[in-house]
């Protein structure tokens, strides 16, 4: 009847008008996310010798030029915490294994307090990007890892020398020998992160708020 029509039309106004203004829709949410997905498989063989082997693509109009690049705009705005990890041990005089090891340090804790902040206030989306956030910081780290084995390749900012971080953290912790196993294992560990909040976000983006839409219309025809 008339009545039961204006009560359903007026409910979904209240639902529409109780969106925040500045809230991305679903659809944008769900547009961003299947996005991300060329950048999340790409990103799971990010390794040396891959890296070695597209070297020189980041400015081709490809696919892996157009990853690449988008991975160097990334990763230069996590190298500014990783080396921020470093200052901090320049102004309070830290031991040099402590020097060396902040910058990952500082790299991975970023990231970490991000998704803490938000999967406490129930923020499934933000909690999920940030995993995903963590998982390109650890390929990083791990591909950083694989290339110990060069040490004046790509230096590092210890005042007074230019030694690769995990060459000098290795071989004080004697496990140089190790890095192509420490390395593997932190990339394994990186894609399996990638790929589960991946998963995560498509879960709560496609499955759960679907499901909750149909909750919802259900009840409004009863």
């Amino acid at each position: 009847n008339k009545r039961d029509l204006f009560e359903k039309t007026d409910s979904m106004l209240q639902n529409g008008g109780s969106r925040e203004m500045g809230k991305p829709t679903d659809t944008a949410v769900r547009l961003v996310i299947l996005l991300l997905l060329p950048y999340v498989l790409w990103l799971s063989k990010y390794t040396n010798a891959y890296v070695e082997s597209i070297h020189g693509k980041a400015i081709h109009l490809n696919f892996d030029g157009v990853m690449q690049s988008l991975h160097y705009l990334f990763s230069n705005a996590n190298a500014i915490v990783h080396e921020a990890g470093h200052g901090v041990c320049y102004l309070f005089a830290c031991p040099e294994f402590i020097t060396a090891l902040n910058g990952t340090l500082f790299q991975m804790l970023l990231p970490l307090i991000f998704i803490f902040y938000y999967y406490k206030r129930g923020n499934g989306l933000l909690t999920g990007l940030g995993g995903i956030w963590l998982g390109q910081n650890l390929i990083y780290v791990a591909w950083y890892m694989s290339t110990s084995h060069t040490p004046y390749r790509y230096p590092s900012f210890i005042p007074g020398s230019d030694k690769h971080d995990f060459w000098f953290l290795f071989q004080e912790l004697g496990v140089y020998e190790y890095d192509w196993l420490i390395s593997g294992f932190v990339h394994a560990a990186a894609v399996a992160l990638l790929l589960g909040s991946y998963a995560y976000l498509l879960y709560i983006s496609f499955i759960k708020n679907e499901g909750k839409m149909r909750q919802s219309a259900y009840k409004g025809t009863r």
